[in-house]
């Protein structure tokens, strides 16, 4: 019999009847497994919604660079470190030569040297996801500040950091390549420190400069990439 009271509600084409509990299970089991793709839908969105923010904050970022413009950079491994204990906030500073389907930079660095490379958002020692972009206040010819710098590629780093000795650090070649109609360059040279806010030379250029075997070039005229964000000549993008 198929009454109310009955515990089957449906038949097959042969008339054998299919409990209703069953038919219970597998509605909620249908129920939660749709549930389910829909939340995992919805996380995917999320996701994609996200990361295509993410990538638009970048590329508006990148594509506002300009040939000449400056990018100063927050490191704080190894020479980072020691840099920041002894001149300020920024560790290196690289110049933009070239924007176009890929970000060319010109920089000095221990690994390359003086070279041409594509832009690196963030190095992996950075604290920061992007370097703070810098531009000249005041009309110039930056393209030949650029020439200037291609010039120079292929010489060694400066790990002496002494001036006029054929070598390069980050902020010299900034400062050699950034020069007026005179050959006056827009940042200056300063007698340069070595030691931190306490008076002490940190570990690091101890054991740098005992490994070249050359003497510490305290008060020798230099640069640095925080005392050249500074220049009133510069505004922060």
């Amino acid at each position: 019999m198929t009454g109310a009271n009955t515990p089957y509600s449906r038949h097959s084409d042969n008339g054998t009847p299919f409990p209703a509990a069953d038919g219970r299970r597998q509605s909620r089991s249908a129920k939660e497994s749709g549930c389910r793709n829909s939340r995992i839908a919805m996380l995917k969105k999320a996701l994609v919604a996200i990361l295509l923010l993410a990538a638009g904050g970048l590329q508006a970022q990148e594509m506002r660079l300009q040939p000449g413009d400056l990018l100063f950079y927050v490191d704080t491994g190894g020479m980072g470190a020691a840099v920041s204990a002894s001149t300020g906030q920024y560790t290196h500073v690289a110049m933009v030569a070239e924007v176009g389907d890929t970000v060319w930079i010109l920089d000095a660095t221990q690994r390359h040297g003086v070279s041409r490379r594509p832009f690196l958002r963030r190095p992996e020692s950075s604290e920061k996801p992007y370097p703070d972009v810098y531009r000249l206040s005041i009309p110039f010819d930056t393209a030949a500040v650029v020439t200037r710098a291609m010039n120079l590629v292929g010489l060694a780093y400066d790990n002496e950091f002494l001036p006029e000795n054929g070598k390069m650090y980050c902020s010299e070649l900034i400062a050699e390549c950034y020069r007026d109609s005179d050959g006056k360059p827009l940042f200056e040279a300063h007698p340069m420190n070595w030691r931190d806010k306490e008076g002490n030379l940190p570990a690091y250029w101890v054991e740098h400069f005992k490994m070249l075997g050359t003497g510490i070039p305290e008060g020798v005229p230099g640069t640095n990439p925080t005392d050249m964000a500074r220049s009133p000549l510069l505004k922060r993008l």
